[in-house]
């Protein structure tokens, strides 16, 4: 692997970007939807209980089959099902039923997918690329995934504005064949775990695992704190632009652009790193510049300066996103690896699901400024609180 990864390694990054361009498209097109036909915090909160809920209780087991089976398999299997789904949705929508809790049920079986492939999808890094590369791989990773947030919101407003929500879901149907097609030039070998586990006990001993090791345990608790305290930035600043801005696509659009910016610039940075010296103060420090920027966020009544902040916090991100992936690649045990990625994402989609059921509905009652401010000094704590535990 240490000669020869390169070839394998990039068409497998490749390839998951190009199946996440075809999601985000059709993501943004059914969340803009349901956003300006509805503009009511509480229809924002079901469609992320819909794409959250299924994704949390199918890793109760994702994580022990990406330890047990062929992770090249899961992937192809998820990936496969999706674009089943969204082919047949797209069939629905051109036929004319246009319901938004058809939207719903779509978003929800979509989600189990997702939940299965993106722990066999972060656990398989590992097997293709050397350790001393991960940092240069996720950064490169999340420039591309801040390219997709760029251009995808450009292509679902266009696409929502000119055409029809079917052309939004057939581009991901076809990004998805492509990506189908590139995994099947990727090797990956089974990895070695113990077959008479099953997967109740696979997910009990995953998380005794974690909880038995002091990095991973503090990495995981400021993990659901962000998620949790940066739902008002991640979910509910569609109705903050609408309700402080103007409900158009073209602002909705372009606080999508500003953010992916930052961040595109800021994962160029974090590529040209092969290591940090460093992963658990670089994402302390990158949690905490982005509860200020939350703060800047609820005092911006101007909208150029509100994506000001934006930028800020899409600069953050790489940053965050990638350490958190490299301390576990690299603290994980390989036989840990999918069931210690599924707890991660388990627990985030846990808090982000808590933080749209609670303050989604509240943003209809109070203004969604203070809910910005409170939880940006919140998140700020829980950084200092990270910085300080993770001093050798």
């Amino acid at each position: 692997m240490q000669l020869h990864w390169q070839k394998q390694g990039y068409l497998f990054l490749a390839s998951q970007n190009i199946s996440l361009f075809g999601t985000m498209v059709t993501g943004y097109a059914i969340t803009w939807y349901i956003s300006l036909t509805t503009n009511s915090g509480l229809w924002l909160a079901l469609a992320t209980v819909s794409t959250l809920l299924p994704q949390i209780l199918i890793s109760l087991i994702s994580g022990s089959w990406a330890d047990r089976y062929s992770r090249k398999w899961l992937i192809i299997g998820a990936d496969g099902g999706i674009a089943l789904l969204t082919l047949g949705l797209s069939i629905i929508w051109e036929l004319g039923f246009h319901s938004l809790p058809w939207l719903l049920i779509f978003a929800a079986l979509r989600s189990v997918g997702q939940g299965i492939q993106q722990p066999a999808v972060s656990s398989a890094y590992p097997q293709l690329v050397p350790e001393k590369e991960l940092t240069r791989i996720n950064g490169i990773n999340q420039t591309l995934m801040s390219l997709s947030t760029l251009l995808s919101p450009m292509v679902g407003g266009l696409i929502l504005a000119n055409f029809d929500l079917y052309w939004a879901l057939m581009i991901d149907v076809v990004t998805a064949i492509v990506e189908l097609l590139c995994m099947f030039q990727i090797k990956l070998k089974p990895v070695k775990s113990d077959k008479k586990q099953t997967p109740s006990t696979d997910f009990l001993t995953g998380f005794k695992y974690l909880f038995g090791n002091s990095i991973l345990r503090r990495l995981f608790t400021i993990n659901a704190l962000s998620f949790l305290l940066m739902t008002p930035a991640t979910v509910l600043s569609l109705l903050l632009i609408q309700r402080q801005f103007g409900a158009t696509v073209s602002y909705l659009t372009l606080q999508e652009v500003v953010w992916a910016s930052g961040s595109i610039m800021s994962g160029l940075i974090v590529a040209k790193h092969k290591a940090f010296k460093n992963n658990s103060r670089v994402l302390g420090l990158a949690i905490g510049a982005f509860a200020i920027t939350m703060v800047l966020m609820g005092f911006m009544s101007n909208i150029w300066l509100y994506l000001g902040a934006m930028f800020l916090a899409g600069w953050s991100m790489p940053f965050i996103m990638t350490t958190q992936a490299v301390i576990i690649q690299t603290t994980a045990a390989p036989d840990f690896m999918g069931r210690t990625f599924a707890n991660y994402q388990m627990i985030g989609n846990l808090m982000l699901l808590i933080g749209s059921l609670t303050l989604g509905p509240l943003a209809d009652v109070i203004p969604l400024i203070w809910i910005f401010i409170t939880c940006g000094l919140l998140l700020l704590i829980s950084a200092i609180w990270y910085l300080k535990a993770t001093q050798y």
